[in-house]
């Protein structure tokens, strides 16, 4: 009786906020008539004004005053202290932790928390040398930056910085002395955004010079990320003078396509310098050149006949290039001669676990010692690294113990290997293979872990699809929690463009553990984490099974009792808003709310930097089979007529690299106008922040999260 008396509490209080919140007037856009015809499908638009640039003012004006009920609607919500104080207290248990740990030869350089101080880079010599601080906060004539990029000279105590201001405003790239602590004066800008990492760039194998790749000189967002040149700054010289070595109209021999974009890497090990393709809808490929040979328009680039790359994936020892290819389903890895460019010899067969050619922790799976290469192998919730010699190719796996994620690989020395080991559950622990000895064993500065295995659990679990297709999943809950029994529950997902996402420790989610909920990570077909197979069946023509996946777990979810439609959340950003958007369109029964987040809900009339860049994936715009797979999984096109819609918010950062907020305005103003039920659709847009969000964004998504799921301390005051 008990329990059904707090049941009935907690639905009477849904219901009286829902009933409070349709007293909000949601400013209101006029609506403007828009009709076109392609390939026979007509589509009307009568918010299609806001893409133009014309009206771009009156677009922001009315996102301005979307934004501003939004904060005072979740500003209302209690809690907001609360949550702070409890990520406070879950970053100062990780205060040991470093991140994004980098190797160069012998020294060490990492990222870590120093208390009042913030974050600072450091360096040390030797794993047993001490810590010396090089540099925090990046304050510049009086202007502070964000660091986006680091990469590090090779023997140079050099690191070149891709800085921002406002999230993703004025992207350029300054160069820090280490040992003087001081900037040099050289200032390259405005480089491009090869992708949400930031601009491609790399030093020449003397280190004399810096590569990096420049945007055209353009203000039209449509081209500013595509048609990219890489150029070769000499350290000490002005940028002005810098000599394009590759890109289109340079070599009679070279002829990028509509946008592709090129990146460059350069490698400890070799004197070889790699310029790789990033194709809009076709195979990425390369081209190589010994550094010594480069001469502005004249430098004599060799095509790497019959390779397939697939992103960073790759390492050079010497004349020779070890890298990731197609060719089998989970991958094999071929061996090319770079001088010579001929085609590529399989180095490392088809594995039974599937190669992590890239996508591990944003670096390269494949890592090139002077005797041995090191591999990472793909398997949810338990990668492994296997070590294969270059002239036996006999394969030894080294002695993980720690059952999790392995991510940020680097050569140490000639031979040792150091890697992050994690999990969902527990923190970040940087690892050290001693290849003369065949040891492993953490860093010796880097001993202390956070181990939260007490208080949560984590598992994967396989879920059938509507096609048979078993899906994994995995979750992180309290470990006292009973999993079937009406949980909240967050979706979150990606699947696309070979994408992985392998968990690891996540202080921001403890709240929302902390209170029963359940985080799901749906690995649906589009991305990357079961190998080539698993991302065709995810994309063009196929795209709809990346919906359908999300859809069919959501079902599982409710059918199985683990949550119910008005405890369950599907959450995306970037590529995953489309499966937010298209699974609410789908079942929007199955779930209370949305959080759609830098997203692109339309892909059929946005010609800015994204759609390129997704055809391959989504399907080509000029085809007529490429226009409607798009149109098909396009949600502002897919909207249910007459139906009540989960709650959804739409966040987005201003200076975002690669999505503008008018598709995203249209998409608001839509929803609203055709929500034929009580809960909220809001528009959140931070006007600092980028393509990743801010902290202020998260704050607000989580009370939304509780909000909309019942929870009782976080309802409307």
């Amino acid at each position: 009786m008990f329990t059904l008396l707090r049941l009935y509490m907690l639905t009477l209080l849904i219901c009286c906020n829902l009933l409070v919140l349709a007293q909000f007037n949601y400013p209101v856009a006029r609506t403007e008539p828009f009709d076109t015809l392609i390939y026979g499908k007509k589509i009307s638009d009568p918010y299609f004004w806001m893409s133009r640039k014309a009206n771009e003012k009156e677009m922001l004006d009315f996102s301005k005053a979307q934004v501003s009920l939004t904060k005072n609607i979740l500003d209302s919500i209690p809690g907001a202290e609360t949550l702070l104080k409890e990520w406070d207290k879950a970053y100062a248990s990780l205060q040991d932790e470093l991140w994004n740990l980098k190797t160069v030869g012998t020294t060490i350089y990492y990222n870590r928390d120093i208390p009042g101080e913030g974050t600072w880079l450091c360096r040390r010599s030797s794993p047993v040398a001490p810590e010396e601080i090089i540099l925090n906060k990046v304050i510049i004539n009086g202007q502070r930056y964000s660091i986006r990029k680091k990469v590090f000279a090779h023997n140079k105590p050099l690191v070149a910085l891709m800085l921002t201001q406002s999230g993703e405003a004025n992207p350029q790239i300054r160069i820090f002395d280490m040992d003087k602590k001081e900037f040099l004066v050289d200032s390259i800008g405005r480089v491009m955004f090869n992708d949400s990492r930031g601009v491609s760039m790399t030093w020449m194998p003397d280190d004399n010079g810096l590569l990096y790749t420049q945007a055209p000189p353009t203000d039209i967002s449509s081209e500013i990320y595509y048609n990219g040149k890489i150029k070769l700054h000499i350290t000490g010289t002005d940028p002005l003078n810098d000599e394009t070595i590759f890109g289109t109209n340079l070599n009679p021999s070279i002829s990028l396509k509509d946008y592709e974009t090129p990146y460059v890497y350069s490698f400890n090990n070799s004197p070889y310098i790699i310029a790789r393709i990033r194709a809009g809808d076709a195979d990425n490929y390369a081209f190589a050149v010994h550094y010594s040979k480069i001469n502005g328009r004249q430098t004599p680039w060799k095509r790497l006949k019959n390779y397939i790359n697939l992103g960073d994936g790759f390492d050079a020892n010497g004349k020779y290039l070890y890298a990731g290819t197609k060719g089998k389903p989970r991958y094999e890895i071929v061996k090319i001669n770079m001088e010579t460019g001929e085609s590529p010899e399989v180095f490392l067969p088809q594995q039974t676990d599937v190669i992590a050619v890239t996508d591990a922790g944003h670096s390269s799976g494949i890592i090139a010692g002077k005797k041995s290469l090191y591999v990472l192998l793909r398997r949810i919730g338990d990668m492994q690294v296997i070590k294969v010699d270059y002239k036996t190719k006999s394969v030894i796996l080294l002695p993980l113990t720690n059952k999790g994620a392995v991510a940020d690989m680097s050569l140490l020395g000639d031979d040792d290997l150091v890697f992050a080991s994690g999990s969902a559950i527990k923190s970040v622990q940087y690892m050290h293979y001693d290849f003369q000895n065949r040891k492993l064993s953490p860093l010796p500065f880097a001993e202390k872990i956070f181990d939260a295995s007490d208080t949560y659990s984590t598992k994967v679990i396989w879920v059938p699809s509507r096609d048979g297709k078993q899906i994994p999943v995995s979750l992180i809950y309290k470990r006292t929690l009973s999993l079937q029994n009406n949980n909240a529950l967050l979706i979150d997902a990606y699947g696309n463009s070979g994408a992985s996402n392998d968990l690891f420790c996540n202080p921001t989610l403890w709240p929302w553990l902390k209170r029963g909920g359940i985080y799901a990570y749906a690995h649906v077909r589009g991305g990357g984490e079961l190998g080539d197979d698993w991302i065709k069946d995810g994309q063009f023509p196929n795209k709809m099974n990346s919906i359908n996946d999300v859809v069919d777990v959501a079902a599982y979810f409710v059918k199985n009792a683990y949550t119910s439609s008005e405890k369950q959340l599907v959450m995306g950003g970037s590529a995953g808003s489309f499966l937010v958007g298209m699974s609410i369109n789908q079942r929007p029964d199955l779930f209370a709310g949305g959080l759609f987040l830098s997203g692109l809900p339309d892909i059929v009339t946005y010609r800015d930097a994204a759609f390129a860049r997704e055809s391959k994936s989504v399907g080509p715009i000029d085809t007529k089979e490429g226009f409607f797979a798009s149109y098909s999984i396009s949600s502002y096109y897919q909207i249910p007529e007459n139906k009540k819609l989960p709650a959804m918010l739409i966040a987005h950062g201003a200076t975002d690299y690669i999505l503008g907020i008018h598709p995203a305005a249209r998409y608001t103003a839509k929803l609203q106008r055709m929500q034929k039920g009580n809960r909220p659709i809001l528009f959140l847009v931070d006007w600092e922040a980028g393509h990743h969000g801010s902290d202020e964004e998260m704050l607000y998504m989580y009370k939304f999260a509780f909000w909309q799921t019942g929870h009782p301390d976080f309802q409307l005051k």
